[in-house]
């Protein structure tokens, strides 16, 4: 048998929310900084001036494009 380890093995550790060791699923999401992305790409309309781009950054709470992004 290989030294990897099973999902099931991982499945064990966790706690009723989900979190390891108590934690909660939010203070997970904080401390490895995936709660928010600062940038995405794709088909979008920013959320300021509505031009449509294809790519944004966040800037506070919005998706908008780089010319209204406070830098």
């Amino acid at each position: 048998m290989s030294d990897d380890a099973t999902l099931s093995a991982f499945a064990e550790s966790t706690d009723a929310d989900g979190g390891e060791d108590g934690e909660s699923e939010p203070d997970r999401a904080r401390d490895t900084g995936t709660d928010l992305s600062t940038y995405a790409w794709g088909s979008y309309a920013c959320r300021r001036c509505g031009n449509e781009v294809e790519r944004v950054w966040r800037d506070d709470g919005d998706l908008v494009c780089s010319d209204c992004k406070s830098w």
